[in-house]
């Protein structure tokens, strides 16, 4: 760009002092010439890199969802119903698994959840009989108890026998262990209750996560799209550890139409603002400049973020520039469809030292007709 200016710079002087001789070329003002339209070029290049951001790297990202089955157990594919980069609706089914054992899984867990609540009524009656034994040997003891104490006031005026007495002592005795054997029944049948009732969660949980991994043996597009990369068959073995399938590229909904990521070095990065005009070359439309705004900047890099470990890090830069990325809107995006990795260039102005927007504007252009040739 230096030298293109420069030529325009000694064209221009050419013109008006040697072939149309609109002016005397004297030495103080060959020396002005000289020192001043140099000068005048470095700082409006100067400005032009600086205050309005350009980057040769933009890009168009795709949304891809990989698919796999979230089982907790293995379990085989029984059908497939899509084909590779067939367009299919959000919802439809893309392959399912044998739903069998997962079924069974549901009986038995159902099962088991009944026998939970059985034990639940078991207990409480248990709690019942408890409560009604501590109640006998409650009345069982408070006869004793005043069985004892009349004895014993008949032994001291002569009205009863020691036996009588030590027999009254005896059943006391009795009826109090009764009452304690009673209070601790009662309070095992309680604690049976809470453990039944704990085994009972226990059953409803196994049975959500048995139901859940049967809803799993069908797998439906998440949304509009179609499957690349189908590497699913009738009879390939899934479980826990195995990875994605299939890889399924979402349609472009309206919210993400027409948005490409551009990433600018962070020496001007904090010159871009929402809302700002930018101008796109994509190599997909040789010789055509696409224009959008500024939709957000991400501030922030991979080059922000320390990975957690044991090992205290000794370096957090490479020495290299960070890249920050730019969110941009196309303000056609109907007419500029673009598949995601689709790449290009893209530059910013900032609305800083306008003029000097004009060699970035010629840079975009020139290098946008360049893709005819590469």
């Amino acid at each position: 760009m230096s030298w293109i200016l420069g030529g325009l710079y000694c064209g221009a002087v050419w013109l008006i002092f040697a072939k149309f001789k609109l002016l005397r070329l004297t030495l103080p003002l060959a020396v002005f010439l000289a020192s001043v339209g140099p000068g005048l070029i470095i700082a409006l290049l100067f400005c032009a890199q600086y205050f309005h951001p350009y980057t040769k790297h933009a890009i168009v990202i795709a949304q891809i969802d990989p698919i796999t089955a979230q089982l907790s157990t293995n379990g085989r594919i029984q059908e497939v119903f899509v084909s590779a980069n067939d367009p299919v609706k959000k919802g439809d089914v893309l392959f399912t698994v044998d739903p069998v054992p997962y079924e069974n899984a549901v009986q038995l867990a159902q099962a088991n959840l009944t026998q939970a609540k059985q034990s639940i009524e078991l207990s409480e009656s248990t709690v019942e009989l408890a409560k009604a034994t501590l109640d006998r040997a409650t009345a069982d003891l408070r006869y004793a108890t005043n069985d004892r104490d009349r004895y014993r006031k008949l032994r001291e005026s002569g009205g009863a026998s020691q036996d009588e007495l030590e027999r009254a002592e005896t059943q006391f005795q009795q009826a109090d262990a009764a009452l304690t054997q009673a209070e601790q029944s009662l309070k095992q049948a309680q604690i049976s209750v809470g453990v039944a009732q704990a085994k009972q969660s226990q059953a409803e949980t196994s049975l959500a996560n048995a139901e859940y991994d049967l809803e799993q043996t069908t797998v439906r597009a998440p949304a509009d799209g179609y499957v690349t990369n189908l590497q699913v068959h009738p009879g390939m073995l899934l479980g826990p550890a195995t990875g994605p399938v299939m890889s399924f590229i979402r349609d472009f909904d309206q919210e993400h139409d027409g948005i490409v990521v551009a990433l600018f070095t962070e020496k001007n990065f904090l010159r871009i603002q929402p809302n700002q005009y930018a101008e796109l070359a994509m190599d997909a439309y040789p010789g055509e400049i696409l224009t959008g705004r500024v939709l957000n900047a991400i501030n922030v890099s991979g080059k922000g973020q320390l990975t957690a470990g044991g090992v205290v890090p000794s370096s957090v830069s490479d020495g290299k520039p960070s890249q920050f990325a730019v969110r941009i809107r196309l303000d056609d995006p109907e007419s500029y469809p673009m598949p995601g990795g689709a790449q290009g260039q893209a530059a910013v102005y900032t609305g800083d030292v306008q003029i000097a927007g004009i060699p970035i504007m010629f840079v975009i252009r020139a290098n946008s007709w360049m893709n005819y040739v590469f």
